[in-house]
């Protein structure tokens, strides 16, 4: 079976206007798939309220307005009916209000929720609350600003207070004596770092000689190493064993002296034998000098024969040498 060009016309036509029917429908927020539940909503003045204007609570949509009309027992009065998500439940002392989100924002339905523990049903009238004026929105909006600008106004007087406070007679001379303190120390700290920067360059150049002595250092390393393996080879127990053996021997025989034992302990401990032997040596002494001024008095010879008689060698004749001069 052939269609003709004028049933495809026509239900193309009717498709067109059924889609621009649901779209016109959407736009104005109808729900054509559900009922959802009708609220009604008195008001004297609507504000520019729009047909399909949101419904929200707590910022949330939950609906939006299906219709307007006057009220015709109340011609000041304005019906506004609402649209609302069926698993929304509204208590029946809640209040609608009619506000804008921001001043750009078309007009909008904002339901504040009561306390009441009975909910409205389907076609009930919901209380209205006053609508909020441009200058209200303002204040809304601007009031979280308002505190943080008085917070800051209220930090902004405290630093005002404490910088009077800093701009005293008495804080002005001590900020200026901390001043000419600060400078005084930067000008140390100027100070201190040009003498860590020469001692920086004596100590890369003392680093420098060390590198270029690196060889020497090597060899002194290795001596050094090589004097340690022979120290470390001393025995050094057997070695304190026979320096405390010679020590104990020289122990003894200074006990001996002490006790004038020996030949030297005789000596320091007998006082006559060391003046008998000062003694002897002074008369070698005496002799040796009269052998030196009268050597006739000992070796005699005589080319004639002659004999000249020797006189004896009394203590008039002899060089007196005192032992004590002698001594010294």
């Amino acid at each position: 079976m052939k269609i003709s060009n004028e049933t495809k016309i026509g239900a193309l036509t009717v498709v067109s206007v059924t889609l621009l029917i649901i779209g016109f429908n959407v736009l104005k927020g109808s729900n054509l798939f559900g009922s959802g539940r009708n609220l009604y909503v008195k008001y004297h003045d609507v504000q520019g309220l729009n047909i399909s204007s949101p419904v929200v609570v707590n910022g949330l949509l939950v609906g939006r307005v299906t219709g307007m009309q006057l009220s015709p027992r109340e011609p000041d009065v304005v019906i506004v009916k609402l649209n609302l998500d069926k698993n929304v439940h509204i208590p029946v002392n809640s209040k609608a209000s009619i506000y804008s989100p921001d001043l750009l924002s078309p007009k909008s339905i904002r339901i504040d929720l009561g306390d009441a523990p009975q909910w409205l049903k389907n076609g009930d009238t919901l209380q209205s609350a006053p609508p909020s004026s441009l200058t209200g929105e303002l204040t809304r909006q601007l009031s979280p600003l308002s505190l943080q600008l008085q917070h800051t106004l209220a930090e902004v007087d405290t630093v005002l207070l404490d910088v009077h406070a800093l701009l005293s007679p008495a804080t002005r001379q001590d900020l200026q004596a901390s001043i000419a303190s600060l400078k005084n120390t930067l000008a140390h700290l100027d100070v201190a770092t040009a003498q860590t920067r020469q001692i920086m360059q004596q100590v890369n150049q003392f680093v420098t000689r060390l590198t270029s002595q690196q060889d020497t250092l090597h060899a002194i390393l290795a001596n050094t190493q090589q004097l340690t393996g022979e120290l470390a080879a001393v025995h050094w127990q057997q070695l304190t064993d026979q320096l405390n053996h010679s020590l104990n021997d020289l122990q003894q025989i200074l006990d001996k002296i002490n006790r004038g034992q020996g030949s030297l302990g005789a000596l320091l401990n007998n006082p006559q034998l060391y003046h008998n032997l000062e003694q002897s040596t002074a008369n070698l002494n005496r002799l040796l000098e009269d052998l030196r001024l009268n050597p006739h008095r000992y070796v005699h010879f005589s080319i004639f024969g002659g004999r000249q008689k020797i006189q004896p060698l009394t203590p008039d004749t002899i060089y007196m040498i005192t032992p004590s001069s002698d001594h010294r």
